[in-house]
């Protein structure tokens, strides 16, 4: 009998480990990994979406904060001529330099002689021409300054004449020059040029300049400006403008 009881507890016994080891995962491992590996295939195009949904939303997230970046430095850059603290009447030490106003201390550099400041103007997000170089005209034609006509308040401003020139080049593959008053007389009287102390620069009568480039890198004509206070020669097409007629035969 007792040998039948122990038989009967031996084999309760390993009913029960059986069993219990049946649920724990330790009896069938083969098709425990491989009811998960077909639970992964499953959920595999869901984790798929969703790991997209979330590159595309960092993408977006990225470039709204680069063009929120890039619109809040282009507007720093704004240059406004009505506000008294523009850049663009700041020294190099971010010294007010005058602007016309006997009210509003003059800077040292501005009592030294009004020095050129390239360094100043750099941070002025003006617009520049294919060399870099600031585009003096363009600002002019986009009305981002507004220079006052003289130091005296009293003096009347003389509108810029509006009247092109054409200069005809004695190459003949080379374009003729378009002389444009307005943006001269913009910035200089007229006898700047015509009434100039120690003779004209220009002789004003058709045909009374014999210019020549050789003589405007020297010095002379055109170049009293360009090269030195205005854009250098080196831009050949800024001037050089109006296509040549064709040869008659």
């Amino acid at each position: 009998m007792r040998s039948i009881y122990k038989n009967k507890l031996y084999l309760t016994l390993a009913l029960v480990i059986g069993f219990a080891l049946l649920f724990s995962g330790f009896v069938l491992p083969d098709g425990v990994a491989e009811a998960k590996e077909l639970t992964a295939k499953k959920n595999a195009p869901i984790m798929l979406a969703a790991a997209k949904k979330d590159t595309k939303k960092k993408a977006t997230k990225r470039k709204k904060a680069t063009e929120r970046r890039a619109t809040k430095k282009k507007a720093a850059n704004i240059v406004d001529p009505t506000d008294p603290t523009s850049v663009l009447y700041l020294d190099t030490a971010g010294k007010l330099a005058g602007i016309g106003d006997p009210n509003v201390p003059a800077s040292a550099s501005v009592k030294a002689g009004l020095g050129w400041h390239p360094a100043a103007l750099e941070a002025t997000g003006l617009p520049k021409d294919r060399y870099g170089l600031i585009d003096w005209a363009a600002i002019v034609r986009k009305n981002m300054i507004k220079p006052r006509h003289s130091i005296n308040p009293n003096d009347s401003e003389m509108p810029p004449m509006d009247l092109d020139i054409i200069i005809k080049a004695k190459g003949d593959y080379v374009n003729d020059v378009k002389y444009p008053h307005w943006i001269h007389t913009y910035w200089l009287k007229c006898e700047v040029c015509h009434a100039t102390k120690g003779g004209a620069i220009f002789i004003p009568a058709r045909g009374s300049n014999n210019m020549t480039m050789v003589g405007i890198v020297q010095g002379k004509w055109c170049g009293r400006c360009h090269g030195k206070v205005a854009f250098p020669l080196t831009d050949c097409q800024r001037c050089h403008t109006v296509p040549k007629k064709p040869l008659k035969k």
